[in-house]
């Protein structure tokens, strides 16, 4: 009966230090499934796009442009929800051809790559980044200011938790259908969470505003980084950061390496831990 008890706290210490391996790598395995889920949402978003033919290329970006000289034409405020009344087309029927993805929006300087759907509410957000409905559709142009909007210090998943690490000069870049439009940074602020003077319409201006929580899992603020479109080829240093941005992308991910380390060392144990019974039954025999 005693060496029975002496086995039960080899066991309870198994159990323990398994229970706390999985709770220690679970942000990080949970956040690399999530990126691998992210990467074959828009992989199946550029298949879609690649099959369709110019004309329906077209056909969706003209409902996408009547949307947003809509908001320019008919609506002071944006941001009164009794202003849609009277915006045309339907906010959903634009730019919905793959489960209500409209574009990606990739960071390379934060390696931060998302798929953004329509409307903000907690169902979108939870998957990806989401665009705000009373705001320009991001295909470009002049008069439009686009809205996206993603979490930060959502459990398991990095959204746009590093947006704080972004400087004015920085760029990022819009994928919509099979045209990539690039952005850099003119303007970083906080506001308050009702506050939307800054995520107007600029007259003759072309913007994308991001959005997220701030402070860090405090969330009592907003985080506002605003784009003004450039020319892909002229933004600065944007070929050495795209470069950077794919070879972290490339390689293994972190995640990887501590699961097969967890796997290892339980394999150890409980390996180690089979030979001391097996032993102690042996001896048990003589």
């Amino acid at each position: 009966m005693g060496k029975v008890r002496n086995k039960i706290p080899i066991f309870i210490a198994i159990f323990l230090f398994i229970l706390s391996a999985i709770v220690l790598a679970f942000p990080t395995v949970s956040n690399a499934l999530y990126q691998a889920e992210n990467h074959s949402t828009i992989t199946k978003y550029n298949s879609n796009v690649s099959s369709m033919s110019k004309a329906e290329k077209e056909k969706y970006l003209a409902l996408a442009r009547q949307y947003n000289e809509s908001l320019t034409e008919t609506v002071s405020d944006a941001f009164v929800a009794s202003a849609y009344e009277n915006i045309k087309p339907d906010y959903e029927s634009v730019l919905n051809f793959n489960d209500g993805q409209i574009c990606s929006v990739e960071i390379p300087k934060i390696n931060v790559k998302l798929p953004v759907y329509h409307g903000t509410s907690e169902d979108v957000l939870t998957k990806g980044a989401a665009h705000s409905a009373n705001t320009s559709f991001p295909i470009g142009g002049k008069n439009t200011h686009s809205v996206i909007s993603a979490h930060t210090a959502y459990p398991g998943k990095v959204f746009f938790d590093d947006l704080t690490e972004l400087e004015k000069g920085d760029i990022f870049n819009i994928n919509v259908l099979d045209e990539k439009l690039t952005y850099k940074i003119c303007d970083i602020s906080i506001a308050e969470p009702d506050d939307t003077s800054k995520l107007k319409i600029v007259y003759d201006k072309d913007l994308v505003t991001l959005v997220t929580c701030y402070p860090y899992a405090v969330n009592s603020h907003r985080l506002l980084v605003t784009g003004e479109r450039v020319e892909n080829d002229t933004a600065d240093s944007t070929k050495e950061v795209l470069s950077k941005s794919e070879e972290q992308s490339n390689s293994f991910s972190p995640a990887v390496f501590i699961f097969i380390g967890i796997a290892l060392i339980v394999f150890l144990i409980i390996f180690a831990t089979r030979k001391i019974l097996t032993k102690s039954k042996d001896s048990n025999r003589i």
